[in-house]
């Protein structure tokens, strides 16, 4: 009869212990879907921040192409303004740089 007490006792502390085990699997579901939630929450953040960031060197990388544009616009305009102030040595720049280029190419 002692025998069947203990066996009761245990069948009881087995219950108690699958129990206690289902709530504590129960916990560990609901932990693993609230840090579902939140890896999406933070991915949408990232990419947020990314689609900004990259919105926001689109709009450097067309100020740069401006500026490079009006540099290069003005480089060209004093470089007119000067072939006209001084034809002659435009025209001697040039020529020795061809004669120049050409040695240099001819050497290979």
């Amino acid at each position: 009869m002692a025998q069947a007490m203990d066996t009761a006792v245990r069948g009881k502390k087995n219950g108690h212990a699958r129990g206690a085990l289902k709530a504590r699997a129960t916990d560990v579901l609901d932990d693993f879907s609230e840090l579902r939630k939140d890896m999406n929450r933070l991915a949408e953040a990232a990419n947020k921040a990314a689609r900004a960031e990259v919105k926001h060197a689109g709009q450097r990388l067309e100020g740069l192409g401006k500026e490079l544009r009006t540099r290069a616009s003005d480089g060209r305009e004093y470089a007119v303004e000067k072939v006209r102030e001084h034809p002659g040595a435009a025209l001697g720049i040039t020529l020795g740089a061809g004669l120049l280029l050409g040695l240099l190419l001819s050497r290979r």
